[in-house]
């Protein structure tokens, strides 16, 4: 097994007995799954479905997942194996400093809200910077991995896998949540404010909304708050600093951060 992990990503290249794999589970970061050797069942979200050697496929955070492999499909040694990359959504954010072009497609790629399972032309390309990224150090497996959200970004060469199955009381909540934030983004929103509101202490609220959405709340609203920016900025009759203040952030420094890393560029250029 070769397992690479930092703040943002894990890539592991996993060689094990079938009864070995992790069983159904779900996380707050999107998971890149390529099965070398191996067949059987597969579970996503709402969907089971059977699956072979060379699939390729991607979860979003947030939604469960299991791959129930046979065990008279293995190697020579009796195992199957797969390699799998966890992308973290702050790699994604970052990506957007890197300039306008790089932010599309992470965007593009952001907006899989389905598990999608790739086509073989284009999971060959795929698997191909996967196999790679085997042999590849930390500072290399980052760029693959851009090279990976720009081809998965590209339109064209999925079809959906499975879907959350949200509960009624989730969407409920969710609803509460997006609702509370239109009506007071402009305002101060605390954790302990919007918890409150949906009937949850604080650290449930956090734990639960992560859990959905695969980011943390203040990274929900920061976003929110900063495409109301662009749409001020656009108007062109107001100030950065007074457009900082208009949309909820009291700190310009920090509102120049934010909206740098959610666009690639500062509120002076954009305007």
């Amino acid at each position: 097994m070769s397992q690479t992990e930092n703040h943002s990503y894990t890539f592991d290249c996993v060689h094990l007995a079938p009864d070995e794999q992790i069983g159904s589970h779900q996380h707050s970061t999107w998971e890149l799954s390529y099965v070398i050797t191996g067949a059987g069942m597969r579970t996503i979200g709402d969907m089971t479905e059977p699956f072979s050697s060379g699939e390729v496929v991607l979860v979003p955070p947030g939604i469960s997942h299991c791959w129930y492999f046979d065990n008279k499909v293995t190697d020579t040694e009796g195992k199957i194996e797969n390699i799998t990359l966890l992308l973290d959504n702050t790699f994604l954010n970052n990506c957007a400093a890197l300039g306008s072009e790089l932010s599309e497609y992470a965007d593009r790629f952001k907006k899989n809200t389905s598990a999608v399972k790739f086509t073989k032309e284009k999971s060959g390309a795929i698997i191909g910077i996967l196999k790679k990224m085997c042999g590849e150090n930390a500072a290399e497996r980052i760029a693959s991995i851009i090279k990976l959200i720009i081809l998965i970004g590209e339109s064209g060469g999925m079809k959906a896998v499975g879907k959350s199955q949200k509960t009624d009381k989730e969407k409920e909540r969710m609803q509460q949540i997006q609702t509370y934030v239109v009506c007071n983004a402009k305002r101060n929103i605390t954790l302990d404010d919007v918890a409150r509101h949906i009937g949850m202490n604080r650290t449930s609220f956090c734990i639960f909304f992560k859990r959905t959405t695969g980011q943390t709340f203040v990274t929900y609203l920061n976003e929110h708050r900063i495409r109301l920016a662009c749409q001020l900025l656009r108007q062109k009759k107001m100030s950065v600093s007074e457009i900082c203040y208009a949309v909820g952030f009291n700190d310009v420094p920090y509102f120049n951060r934010v909206f740098k890393r959610c666009n690639g560029v500062t509120p002076r250029k954009y305007k």
